[in-house]
This record gives structure tokens, C-alpha cells and sequence, in this order.
């Protein structure tokens, strides 16, 4: 009994036809009845057929199948993985990976291109390893979209494909979909913002396979694994990625932005920006007398920001001089701005006090002296009951060690007194150099920049603006979608691959979320958008009809009127019932 044309989606949401039908098999004497659909191999390009659905025995089934409006056979998440394939696709993400990889064979009927692009599309949807990739894919209609058979997109076929692009690649076929992405959406490129942070690994200390992983000073206190670090740059408004390097775990951020800053300004270069009118704004982690004179030779205006500890004499003049400026209804600071000479060039400064970040910092100190007065307290008690064994120089040496940092010593005092044979320990909070310390320091920030004309305000927001690419990093540390960890390749090539799959798969869901804020005027996050959009599903219905032959369709499963401007906004066409 055959089923007429099945009807299928094309990456922008049409459909074509494949051919489903029944098929009647016997086992231990029972017949039993099934759907199946005839596709065509991509490998072997022969005809094969898929189950749709087993429907169990002929007889029962056809009895429900004849008193049933329809039979509903299947249902798969349609619309996060349709629209984010419809971004590859404009962008050409698989042409221009394969652009740059003449001659590379390919693998399960797929180029390369084809298969990082899978890989992409997969990773801004849900963060899976290459091992499940293929049952996620199954719960979608991705393989319908790609025309490929699921099943074949084993970790081995990744992994064949991600072996075949050198490193030297990725940064051309970064800098030529980033070009794409800059034509197609009119990206403002006038203000960029730089930040680098680290993804710490679990590879083995034993493994020598890979020489980025290294163990260094790790931002999510797992200094006990070995790291890779990641630079990235991305543009003030959409937070939409320009450029990323990675780079060995154990090396500081300044010595990164050292050798990344030829990198980005050639990209920068690359995408048709005008140095002169663009500005590019990054952390105090970044800057040195050194790397600020390669910044100041590149033709780049800058924002950046100064640790107070290292313009302390500035931050004390500025201290009584500052006075309060409204950056919104919700917040004041107090601000003093001076034009000096700085590291041999002339520079406009401002000394920012911000409450938010001053009462932050005091109730941090609060917490360290609190927890080193609880460990004072107990040493007091093990002094009072004679059991101390160490002397006076080794007492007074550990509690200088204890004692430190968070400018404890100026606030905690203690004194320690040899009386009759026996240590004696005497402490004191000084509350008046707290509130000294609050009251002259703590808040304190330094700008600096090279935009004389530029207003206080704008300086102090384009600064804040870095907050967009902290915003990318939480993105890359999502566990459900783009996360780079846990990542599970062994060797530096398979580390850069993979994390240029997920920068790659970022920029494909921020452009997602730019077009239906441009088109469909939508307010939420780009997390709320891929929720809503992963809750948009396909179904495949099998309806009887009076004469003839039954017919199964493909359909979406009954949708809101916002879901169905979404859905036209992002190119993906609403299906009616056929």
C-alpha cells in the first residue's frame, strides 16, 4: 500500500518531496505493518529505506487507522535547528570553509565544510559532545534540513573532518565568514571591545600529545587542571565576534594582548574598517608601558582601564576634586577628569568612583577580616591553654601570612606579648581606616584614552561596553548551549578546531537573535529566543482519505501568532496542512 510524496523542509523552510509508504513484513508468523520512506544513500548513492514508525500488528493497526481523523507518526524539534541552518546558509559557512580546503576529499557523502557546519548549527542549539551529536540531530529535523543520514555523523566522521583543516586556516576562513556576516547584517564596527579569558580541560598531566593545556591562574578557581586560554574581540552593539585566538593556559592576559594585537588589527583590516574611526576598548589586565606603545602606533583610537594601585598618586590628587556626573536615572558616580602626559604621550584620564563597586569592595574586606578574625580567635584560645608549641618569631610569621591582602594590615592589628613563659595575643579592627579606605580608595578606577573630544559620559560607557564581551565568554561556559567545555580532543589542532567551532556557532546564534530583534521587534535574550524556538516542532501526520491512498504529511505542530512572525522574521516559512 504506498503513501503519496512525503513533504520535507529545504533550508529556508519550502519543502520537497520524498516518497513514504507501507511495507507489511512477517515474523514467527504474525504480520506486522510499518511506515517507511526511500531515501538515497549519500555515500553509495543507492536507494535504501528508513523506518518511520512501526505500527504493529497489520490487522490492529489498520482497524485504528481506519476510525482514527489521522495517525500523528512522529515530532522533532524543527525551529531552532531551521533557523540557525538558514544563518549557515546565507553566510555560506560550508562553501567558505571548503574555499579554503581545495582538494580535501569527502567523508560519509559530506565536504568538510558541510560537516563543521553540522557541528555549528549543533553546538548553538545544544551543547553535545561529536559521541551524541547523532542522537540529538535524531530529535530534530537537522538531518531532513541537510539531507544527510544522521546516523553517519559518528565522532569518527567529525573527527576525520575537523583532522583535514589546519590551524593556519581558520583564521582565513574566520576572517572571510566575519566579512560575510559584516556585508550581509551592516555591523557597527566603530567601537570593538578585547578580553581573554581561559576554559580549563580534565586532560591527563601524562597526556604530552598537547601542548596548549597548561596550568595557570584559572578565573573559575580550578587552578588544580591544566587550561587553554581564549583572546576574543567583539563588536560594542550585538556583542557579534570578530576575532578569536587561542593560546596556552600557563601565559597572562598582557603577554597575550602582546602578541594578539597584530592579529586583530589585520582582521579589523580585513572587514573594511577604517582604523582611524574605530576604537577598541580593553581590561587593565591588558596594558603595559609596552603593550600600550604597540596600541598607540597601530592608528587605533583606545579605551582602557589603569589599576589605581598603579596611578596612586593621581587617584590621591583626584580624591578631594572629584564631583558627581548622572549616567542614568538609576546611577551616579563621582568623577575628575585631567589631561596629562602618560608612558610619553598625551592622554586624557578620568578617576572614576563608582558606590556600586565601592560597597562591593568593603563588604569583600568585611568577609576577610571576619574570617581572619575567626582564626585569630582560635589561635587565642590555643595560646590561653598552653598547648602552643611554636615561638614567639614563628608565631608572629604566620599571622603576617595570614594577615595580608585585601589591605588587612592597615585595618587588623596585632600584637603578640611573651609574659611569664606563656604568648599572650592581642587584636584590633581600626573601623576608622576602614572608612578612610572607603572614603579615598576603594571604588577608585582609572580610564584612559586617546578620544580628547569624546564626553565623560561616552568615555565611562564606551568602557562599560567591555561588559558585552564578558557576556560571550558566559555564553562559551554555557553547560546547554556553546559551551567549549568540556571539550574532548587530545591534541592542539583538535583543541583550535574545536573552539573555532564554537565561537563559529556563537556568531550563527547572535545573528539569529539581531534578525528577530530587527525584524520581529523581539525583547528577550538570545537563550529565550533558541527556548522558544527548540519548542516550535515538526510533526509527520498519516491521514485516511475517502478513496485512494492515505497520505502522510509534514507539518508544524499548532503555533502562536508571535511564533509565526518569529518564524517568517527568520526566513523559516510556517507549513500549512496539506
Amino acid at each position: 500500500m504506498a503513501v503519496p510524496p512525503l513533504l520535507r523542509f529545504d533550508g529556508i523552510g519550502c519543502i520537497y518531496n520524498a516518497v513514504a509508504s507501507f511495507q507489511i513484513i512477517t515474523s514467527k508468523g504474525f504480520k506486522y505493518l510499518r511506515i517507511v520512506e526511500s531515501f538515497r544513500d549519500p555515500k553509495t548513492k543507492r536507494p535504501k529505506l528508513r523506518v518511520i514508525r512501526h505500527l504493529g500488528r497489520a490487522d490492529n493497526a489498520l482497524a485504528i487507522f481506519n476510525s482514527a481523523d489521522h495517525v500523528e507518526l512522529s515530532s522533532r524539534s524543527h525551529g531552532a535547528v531551521a533557523a540557525t541552518w538558514h544563518m549557515a546558509d546565507l553566510l555560506d559557512l560550508a562553501g567558505i570553509i571548503d574555499a579554503s580546503l581545495p582538494g580535501a576529499p569527502r567523508e560519509d557523502g559530506l565536504s568538510v565544510g558541510e560537516s563543521i557546519a553540522l557541528a555549528a548549527i549543533g553546538r548553538a542549539c545544544r551543547s553535545t559532545s561529536k559521541r551524541g551529536f547523532a542522537h540529538w540531530a535524531a530529535t530534530t529535523t537537522l538531518g531532513d534540513l541537510a539531507r544527510v543520514d544522521i546516523p553517519r555523523l559518528t565522532s569518527q566522521h567529525f573527527w576525520d573532518q575537523m583532522n583535514r583543516i589546519p590551524v593556519a586556516a581558520l583564521s582565513r576562513i574566520e576572517s572571510a565568514l566575519v566579512q560575510r556576516a559584516a556585508e550581509k547584517f551592516s555591523l557597527e564596527l566603530d567601537t570593538v571591545l578585547y578580553d581573554a579569558t581561559n576554559f580549563f580541560t580534565f586532560l591527563a598531566s601524562t597526556n604530552k600529545h598537547a601542548k596548549l593545556p597548561a596550568r595557570g591562574h584559572n578565573k573559575q578557581k580550578r587552578h588544580d587542571l591544566r587550561q587553554v586560554g581564549v583572546a576574543l574581540c567583539c563588536t560594542r552593539s550585538d556583542a557579534i565576534p570578530l576575532f578569536h585566538s587561542v593560546y596556552g593556559g600557563e601565559r597572562p592576559d598582557v603577554r597575550v594582548f602582546a602578541d594578539v594585537f597584530p592579529k586583530l588589527r589585520e582582521r579589523l583590516v580585513a572587514v573594511g574598517s577604517e582604523l582611524d574611526a574605530l576604537t577598541v576598548v580593553y581590561d587593565k589586565g591588558n596594558v603595559s608601558k609596552s603593550t600600550q606603545a604597540m596600541v598607540d602606533q597601530s592608528e587605533l583610537h583606545y579605551v582602557a582601564a589603569l589599576t589605581a594601585a598603579s596611578q596612586r598618586q593621581l587617584v590621591t590628587d583626584a580624591t578631594p576634586l572629584m564631583e558627581p556626573l548622572v549616567l542614568s536615572d538609576e546611577e551616579t558616580v563621582t568623577v575628575h577628569r585631567v589631561q596629562r602626559v602618560v608612558w610619553g604621550a598625551e592622554r586624557t584620564l578620568v578617576v572614576l568612583c563608582s558606590p556600586r563597586l565601592q560597597q562591593g569592595q568593603r563588604r569583600g574586606i568585611e568577609q576577610h577580616i571576619a574570617s581572619a578574625v575567626r582564626w585569630l580567635e582560635d589561635l587565642k584560645a590555643t595560646l590561653g591553654r598552653g598547648r602552643q608549641r611554636r615561638t614567639l618569631a614563628e608565631l608572629e610569621a604566620a599571622i603576617k601570612q595570614r594577615v595580608r591582602g585585601q589591605h588587612l594590615p592597615k585595618i587588623l592589628h596585632v600584637e603578640l606579648k611573651s609574659k611569664h613563659r606563656r604568648i599572650e595575643l592581642q587584636y584590633k579592627v581600626d573601623t576608622r581606616a576602614l572608612d578612610e579606605l572607603e572614603r579615598t580608595w576603594l571604588g577608585r578606577l582609572v580610564l584612559m584614552t586617546d578620544q580628547h573630544n569624546w564626553s565623560t559620559k561616552e568615555i565611562i560607557r564606551a568602557y562599560r561596553g567591555q561588559s558585552a564581551a564578558e557576556s560571550v565568554f558566559r555564553s562559551l561556559k554555557d553547560p546547554l548551549r556553546l559551551a567549549i567545555r568540556p571539550q574532548y580532543h587530545w591534541t592542539d589542532q583538535k583543541i583550535h578546531v574545536h573552539a573555532f567551532i564554537c565561537v563559529t556557532a556563537y556568531l550563527l546564534s547572535t545573528l539569529v537573535h539581531l534578525t528577530a530583534r530587527r525584524k520581529a521587534d523581539y525583547s528577550g535574550s538570545a537563550d529565550s529566543l533558541f527556548e522558544q524556538l527548540t519548542n516550535i516542532r515538526s510533526v509527520k501526520v498519516l491521514r485516511p482519505v475517502a478513496k485512494g491512498r492515505a497520505r502522510v504529511t509534514e507539518q508544524l505542530e499548532s503555533i502562536s501568532p508571535e511564533d509565526t512572525t518569529l518564524l517568517t522574521a527568520l526566513g523559516i516559512s510556517a507549513l500549512k496542512r496539506r
